[in-house]
């Protein structure tokens, strides 16, 4: 099981890493902050005052393999890449521009996730595809994307 701390910690590194690899002049867009809670509904109070880009995440359930020399365990992780929008507020056209903006930034995220070290330099590592979906409305009002993946550590 991923240690939570670290876990945490491993979220502003990979904002940060996001942010030096993503804004630009013409896409200026930057996480601004992260938020992690045990569960879904859990993000909902946390992210109740936040403003703008936040890359959220769940403490990820985890299932042990005790067998072999080096035991392990597959983490499951979500990750979200939100920002709240008022309701019934954006035209079509706003609404497609703000989503091509976050799928920009979910791209840069998914590429270190797929070219960085993760955790203390191999002490986890994907063990899985990462399937993204995208996100209308949720945790009260949030849109962006999601990935889903696994991470493997070694105990």
């Amino acid at each position: 099981m991923i240690n939570i701390l670290r876990f945490q910690e491993w979220l502003l590194e990979l904002k940060e890493a996001v942010n030096r690899s993503a804004g630009t002049s013409e896409h200026p867009e930057r996480i601004g902050s992260v938020a992690l809670a045990v569960n879904e509904g859990h993000l909902v109070r946390k992210l109740a005052d936040r403003r703008g880009i936040v890359l959220c995440g769940r403490y990820p359930d985890s299932t042990f393999t005790g067998n072999g020399d080096i035991p392990s365990s597959e983490n499951d992780v979500v990750l979200f890449l939100l920002e709240k929008v008022p309701s019934g507020r954006m035209t079509h056209e706003t609404e497609l521009l703000h989503y091509a903006a976050l799928q920009r930034l979910m791209l840069t995220l998914r590429r270190h996730l797929l070219e960085d070290p993760l955790f203390c330099r191999s002490a986890a590592r994907l063990a899985s595809d990462i399937s993204m979906e995208w996100e209308y409305d949720i945790f009260g009002g949030w849109n962006g994307l999601s990935a889903g993946f696994k991470l493997e550590n070694f105990e």
